[in-house]
């Protein structure tokens, strides 16, 4: 466990809660299957503030995806908290790569005729 994830689940243990990755963390950890607009609604905060910090903590693996809802004329997803460190890292790891083969990608069909021809051959092949 980093020292960053240790300090995080340390404020959200003793309940003093001093930044709001801890205050989204604590309310997925006691309120499972949370949406995002849940999230702004509940701890009165920007879109874009929950938005971020919930994407800080898929990063870290702490929370996880658990499907989706359809809410008027989009669709909602629910956020779960994960206790496993095992599948934290597991988590982490696997959003990583996705986010890597996601800008990997991108980046090879927009500078396409800035990358050498050996090194895209090179790249395509890892996606």
């Amino acid at each position: 466990m980093t020292p960053r994830i240790k300090a995080l689940l340390d404020q959200v243990k003793s309940g003093k809660l001093q930044t709001d990755m801890a205050r989204v963390l604590h309310h997925i950890k006691t309120k499972p299957y949370t949406t995002l607009s849940e999230l702004e609604r509940k701890l009165n905060m920007k879109h874009q503030t929950a938005s971020a910090r919930v994407s800080d903590l898929l990063d870290m693996g702490l929370i996880e995806e658990q499907g989706t809802k359809k809410s008027h004329h989009s669709f909602q997803t629910y956020f779960k908290y994960q206790p496993s460190s095992l599948k934290q890292i597991h988590n982490a790891r696997k959003r990583k790569k996705a986010k890597y083969e996601h800008w990997l990608k991108k980046g090879l069909s927009q500078f396409e005729e800035y990358i050498n021809p050996s090194l895209k051959q090179e790249l395509s092949k890892t996606t």
